[in-house]
């Protein structure tokens, strides 16, 4: 089960996901977040993923989705990675930080 959380403070866009990042969950919310960074063009999105319990190869391609979404919405993406797992996958194209409270 996935659980996505929206919060949008001090011009920063917000996405927490807890739970499973895979293919069988993420699918719900995947429309209504792309429609949401497209539409309302956030400088930042910053993906909180420390409470994240399993993530499988469909999740990380969704990261890399949200990513370029973002990139061509010319926002700027950040992913809250506190055991630097995404940043290691990824190549370090997608800057990373532990904590929320970094980006503010």
């Amino acid at each position: 089960m996935l659980k996505i959380i929206f919060e949008f403070r001090k011009g920063i866009f917000f996405i927490r996901l807890i739970g499973n990042l895979n293919n069988q969950n993420y699918e719900k919310e995947d429309l209504k977040l792309k429609r949401m960074i497209l539409e309302n063009k956030f400088k930042y999105v910053v993906i909180n993923t420390n409470y994240l319990e399993q993530v499988d190869l469909d999740g990380l391609n969704y990261l890399l989705e949200i990513f370029y979404i973002t990139k061509q919405n010319e926002s700027n993406l950040i992913i809250c990675d506190k055991n630097s797992i995404f940043k290691r996958l990824l190549n370090n194209n997608i800057p990373s930080i532990k904590d929320e409270i970094e980006v503010l």
